[in-house]
């Protein structure tokens, strides 16, 4: 059998860009023969550890390390299935995740759960691994191997691992550019779960990346005027927060390109953002399962500032390669305008939920996956998404997307954020919930709210209208960025049984 082409291109870009600098973080700077050198040195320590091709490969992290990136990369040399999980306050489910991985052995930093699988620190590994000669690539993957299980961030259930293979990977990475060596990727987000694969995009490319550990905006700033030309990836709560600091609220010297993803941004402050920063932004729409479905590009967003706001509030269009249809619940395409779910169709998609045969048969369909995105197209082809299937919220047998309640309320300029959760109701079934956030500088208060919840009922319909609201200095995310509408949805339930 044929090497997998993922892996065996990237091992070649890493030969072929040798002495240049690939991999830095604060003084540390590798080359491209350093980085792969790391990576065959681990890859060597964990096949001593008995990790082979099929095996099961757990890695554990409390912070954004850039060796994460070393046991990635020796983990696809070895064929192995990989599963990375960054540990802290948000993560949910960490000891259910490491029992159904099924993991032959777990690389950690942080304490974990015993589940019975052999387990090895990091820094063990690492030094191993650095005592280890050199030895000669060996590509041992191949194209229908799962080469990661990634898991969900678990907000309304248990956690879904998502089977992707190392030829679904090579379908991704031919969707989507990298920079190259012009610019530098600075990553601010998680290498063992969202910027890892961006990280080897740029690296594959030609391009140097950069890890900045822990975000900050004026530490993001600092790096942007160091190093850029830069190109990064920010969640929507760190566009917000560079926004609301006064120092990179203005612009940020250095950074050339955004890519942004994550969760709906509210138009009014992308906005803001698009036209202060004057970099070229790109929003990427995806899923754990499909990879990135529909792209608006930065042409899109230049054309949204300049006369075509309503372009702000749509995900793009579906990239060369896949294959995009809104569908109502019987199955059947709906026209234009119609909202319903996004179903989608590529090479990139994932083979289904590990361990999971029944899930799998719910979500793909005849060589389709439902995406469980409501979502309608406009006359020109864009996607727009109009909430998730499990979000609606159902007030008196009506739906209520909670996305355009959010957008609404945001648009008082007494709310600078705001989620939208439904929580049961003795009266009208379930009852829409929201939870805001003040600006800098202004209070909250009952008049604010009540003002915000006046314009949903005016833009949406008396049932979109709040009939709960709670100020909270900052929205909780999950492990990966997202608001934690588990937690919203705790809180509210918790609210009303005191009440």
């Amino acid at each position: 059998m044929v090497a997998a082409r993922y892996v065996t291109e990237l091992v070649a870009a890493f030969e072929r860009y040798g002495d240049r600098p690939a991999l830095g973080t604060g003084p540390v700077v590798l080359t491209f023969r350093e980085v792969l050198d790391g990576a065959v040195r681990v890859a060597g320590e964990l096949s001593a550890a008995g990790v082979g091709r099929g095996s099961g490969l757990a890695c554990v992290v409390g912070g954004n390390r850039y060796e994460v990136l070393l046991v990635r990369i020796a983990a696809h040399l070895l064929g192995a299935r990989l599963t990375q999980v960054v540990a802290g306050p948000a993560l949910y489910g960490l000891d259910f995740v490491l029992r159904d991985c099924r993991p032959d052995l777990v690389v950690h930093d942080v304490p974990v759960p015993g589940t019975g699988t052999p387990l090895l620190g990091l820094e063990e590994l690492l030094l191993r691994a650095e005592r280890r000669a050199a030895g000669p690539v060996d590509v041992r993957a191949h194209d229908g191997d799962v080469a990661r299980v990634t898991y969900t961030s678990g907000t309304t259930g248990r956690p879904k691992g998502v089977a992707s293979t190392f030829g679904a990977m090579a379908a991704r990475v031919a969707g989507r550019p990298a920079d190259g060596p012009g610019t530098v990727h600075l990553s601010v987000t998680s290498l063992a779960q969202r910027s890892g694969g961006r990280c080897l995009e740029q690296l594959r490319a030609g391009g140097r990346v950069e890890v900045l550990e822990p975000f900050a905006p004026r530490e993001f700033a600092a790096a942007c005027r160091r190093l850029g030309p830069v190109s990064t990836y920010l969640t929507t709560s760190m566009v917000y927060r560079l926004l609301d600091d006064p120092a990179t609220a203005r612009g940020i010297p250095g950074l050339a390109a955004v890519s942004y993803g994550d969760s709906p941004v509210h138009p009014r402050r992308l906005a803001e953002a698009v036209t202060r920063w004057g970099c070229a932004w790109q929003q990427g729409y995806g899923t754990n399962e499909a990879s990135v479905i529909c792209r608006l590009t930065p042409g899109d967003h230049q054309a949204a500032v300049a006369g075509r706001p309503q372009l702000l509030g749509s995900v793009g269009r579906p990239v060369p390669g896949v294959r995009v249809e809104v569908r109502d619940r019987r199955g059947r395409t709906v026209p234009a305008g119609r909202t319903g779910e996004v179903w989608t169709r590529s090479s990139a998609m994932t083979i289904g939920y590990w361990e999971r045969p029944e899930l799998t048969r719910e979500v793909l369909r005849d060589g389709w996956l439902r995406t469980g995105d409501l979502g309608h197209f406009d006359g020109e082809g864009y996607l727009y998404l109009d909430d998730r299937a499990e979000d609606v919220v159902m007030v008196d047998g009506d739906n209520v997307y909670c996305l355009p309640v959010e957008a609404a309320l945001t648009r008082h300029p007494g709310v600078a954020r705001a989620v939208v959760v439904g929580r049961p109701s003795d009266v009208t079934g379930e009852e829409v919930c929201a939870f805001l956030v003040a600006p800098p500088g202004c209070a909250p208060g009952t008049e604010v709210a009540g003002a915000a919840c006046d314009l949903v009922e005016r833009e949406l319909a008396p049932a979109h209208r709040p009939t709960a609201v709670f100020w909270l200095p900052a929205i909780p995310l999950t492990a990966r960025g997202k608001p934690d509408r588990r937690r919203l949805r705790e809180r509210a339930a918790a609210a009303r049984a005191e009440s």
